[in-house]
Order: structure tokens, then sequence, then C-alpha cells
């Protein structure tokens, strides 16, 4: 998912077909303050349907998910914007699935894994709101391992997870490069629908995969993270950062077999071949 200026300019002369009406009595229940001037759909995102919508020079993200509206996720990712950490949400409706946020202007700067962005990351690790569940990790494994043939396996990769220390804390579970933003300010989080408590070696895992870190590299990432946090590295972080990013691929291998996603699914395998030697 996009919001940034840089996909939306070659979109606005493209406004929605009067096709699209049901779209525009569903915003005009939810948000019925607001008076569209553009609304252009955007080509990002697998899940749910992304749209760019202008009011009065102001724009917005629309987002119209396809299955339940992920309240407490929303919640969570609204309060976060108040420490910088994620794109404001300006409001949301469960009835028609539409949630508003706040349009991010991007800067030009490419996203990195630099010091920045993993002391945004301990932001977020540090956040708390009680409400919200728990990942079971073991039980989306279990149904990966279903989807992909492979249950022995993955059952065997869940009892070496559970033999390290659990580091439960807020996670945002989908933590890659596309849902992060580079602004002038900083980076920013987005689309915190699978936001939940978890290890928090899942995310500094999903940072892993998605900037295609080698061992060598994911093991300087995880010395900078608790350097920042004035902790020592423990001498399992690696460890235990190889099993979640196991973990992980695994997880979005089954994510993108089940919706026949196939050219993704080529570039996680080169991965797990890597991180399984």
């Amino acid at each position: 998912m996009c919001a940034g200026t840089k996909c939306i300019n070659k979109k606005r002369a493209n406004p929605l077909p009067l096709c699209d009406a049901p779209l525009r009595e569903l915003i005009k229940h939810a948000f019925p303050y607001l008076t569209i001037r553009t609304l252009c759909p955007l080509n990002k995102g697998l899940s749910n349907k992304n749209y760019y919508l202008e009011q009065a020079q102001q724009g917005y993200l629309l987002k119209h998910y396809s299955s339940a509206l992920p309240t407490l996720a929303l919640e969570a990712q609204s309060q976060l914007a108040k420490f910088g950490v994620a794109q404001p949400v300006v409001g949301f409706d469960t009835k028609t699935r539409l949630a508003l946020f706040e349009f991010v202007i991007e800067s030009d700067e490419v996203i990195s894994l630099n010091d920045q962005l993993l002391a945004q990351l301990h932001t977020l690790h540090g956040f708390e709101l009680p409400q919200i569940d728990q990942l079971d990790l073991s039980g989306a494994l279990l149904e990966a391992g279903r989807v992909l043939d492979c249950a022995p396996q993955l059952a065997l990769l869940d009892q070496q997870l559970a033999q390290f220390e659990a580091d439960i804390c807020f996670c945002h579970n989908d933590l890659v490069k596309d849902n992060i933003l580079a602004t002038p300010q900083g980076p920013v989080f987005i689309d915190f629908e699978y936001a939940q408590y978890n290890d928090r070696y899942f995310d500094l895992a999903a940072l892993g995969v998605s900037f295609s870190l080698s061992v060598g590299e994911a093991e300087h990432m995880l010395k900078r993270y608790y350097r920042q946090a004035n902790q020592p590295c423990p001498d399992y972080a690696l460890d235990k950062l190889s099993c979640y990013v196991r973990a992980y691929l695994w997880l979005c291998i089954a994510w993108y077999q089940q919706r026949h996603l196939q050219e993704y699914v080529g570039p996680l395998q080169a991965q797990l071949v890597v991180w399984q030697s």
C-alpha cells in the first residue's frame, strides 16, 4: 500500500467511474461530513481496496476492508500516531468497513534499516493496549502446515520457537518495507491490520526478510536494536531470530499460496533456503 504523492499524481485524472456510485454511498454513510472533490482507486494493497480521496485541497487515504474492520488495531494506530510512529487515523465505520487516514506526504528518501527506524520500532514495541490479544503463532503455523502440506516440519519449528524465552510486546506483525513510509519527520508505520501482542522477534524477522538481510546483516541489526535500548544482545539472539525468520517466511508463503499469488512465493522460498542452511 502506498500513501504518498509520488503514486497519486498520475491517478488524479482518472476519477472513479459512475459504476462506483455504491462506494460513494458508503462514504456518505460513514463520513457524512465529507464533500468529495476527488476519488481515485490506488492499485496498491492485496487484501483491501485503497483510494485517494480529496476534499477542499485536503488529501486522505480511504481503505475499504475486505473483512471485518480491525477496530482495536485502528485504535492502537490512532494512539501511536500521537508519537509520530503511525499514520494518523481520521475515523472509521464498522458497518461499511471503511477507514479514513490522513494522507502522509512522503519524502524522496529511500527507506533504509537505519537507527531512526529502529528507534521508531522501540516506540512501537513499548506501546500498551491491554484490550488487544496475543497472536496465536502456534495456531498460525499449524494452519500454514495444512495449507502447504508440511505440518510435521512446521510443528518441529514451533517446538524450536518454544525453547526460547518469550519477549512479548505490542507488534506490528506485518512490518515490511511497503508498510513503512519515508517522511521528512522520519519513518512512519502504516497498515496495522495484523497488529497484536507477539514476540518482538517476529517484527525483527519481518524487517530482516523485507530488507533481504544476510545472516551477518541480521546479526548486526539485532546488536543495534539492543544497543538502542541500552541492553546487551542475548547470546541466543541470532538463533532465535533465525527461527522467527523461518516462521515468518513459512506464514508468508502460505498466505500467498492461499491467494494463488505465485509470483511472490519464489523470492520467499529462496530466502528460506538461506535461513535453513
